[in-house]
């Protein structure tokens, strides 16, 4: 294994449509693809600690799950915990126990059960790290002050009083950021960020824009291997992904509010 640190994305574990939804069986073997290859799970701010600490970064996985869906805490966190392994889960502030239905989502988005205050604090008692996903998951690609206030310091505040576990670290919704974003996450606090850009964490990277993989990319257990080995098939895929981008956003815009 080489060329520095892999953090994974996943959201929902369960039966259910791609990308969304990875079912049960295929994620154990995405996880057995892990402690067969012989990575160490990390947290994401553990990660981001050796960042800063100029720490060696090879064979560090960071296991994340955005939206904080109700089937990470009742099937994906057993399946972690008996392998010995940990994860992130970012959580939408303001959903809490409810249904991803944000007002910026897709419309043809499956609509899930998100997990409860009650499940998200067990979860961090047992050694998961919970992050920030805003208050509505709303993109957070401009300037207004409002919004920025409401989605990164309001979120971490709401989160930490109703979870009672401290929030350091965010993925930003949609993986969209400005300038302005950045500099509001650096002052409410936050120690990193995570993007949607796939990529590998070097020793050099900007911890307000870690590269994430989604596991849609690497569904089929093979190339998982091949990519937690050290290929080169991120490259290609951040560039299809930059493409995408461009020609179709992932969420409604100016739904926010």
């Amino acid at each position: 294994m080489s060329g520095g640190a892999l953090i994974l994305t996943y959201h929902a574990i369960e039966e259910g449509p791609a990308p969304l939804c990875v079912e049960p069986a295929l994620f154990e073997r995405h996880l057995d693809c892990i402690v067969a290859a012989g990575s160490r799970t990390v947290t994401v701010a553990t990660l981001a600690e050796a960042v800063r600490r100029g720490e060696r970064l090879d064979g560090l996985v960071a296991i994340t799950f955005d939206d904080g869906f109700a089937s990470v805490a009742r099937t994906a966190w057993p399946l972690l915990a008996e392998r010995g392994l940990t994860a992130t889960v970012f959580c939408v502030a303001g959903y809490l126990g409810g249904v991803n239905d944000w007002p910026t989502q897709a419309s043809g988005a499956p609509r899930l059960p998100l997990a409860d205050a009650a499940s998200l604090t067990a979860l961090a008692a047992e050694g998961v790290e919970l992050g920030a996903h805003g208050s509505t998951h709303a993109p957070l690609n401009g300037g207004d002050s409002d919004v920025l206030d409401r989605e990164l310091a309001g979120a971490r505040r709401s989160l930490e009083d109703e979870l009672g576990a401290e929030v350091r670290t965010l993925a930003w919704p949609y993986g969209v950021r400005s300038e302005a974003a950045e500099r509001a996450a650096r002052a409410s606090g936050f120690l990193a960020a995570c993007t949607a850009s796939p990529g590998r964490v070097q020793a050099d990277a900007a911890l307000l824009a870690l590269p994430r993989v989604d596991a849609h990319y690497v569904r089929r257990p093979a190339l998982l291997r091949t990519v937690l080995r050290g290929s080169s098939y991120l490259g290609a895929r951040r560039v299809a992904a930059r493409a995408r981008r461009l020609l179709r956003k992932d969420y409604v815009a100016g739904a926010t509010r």
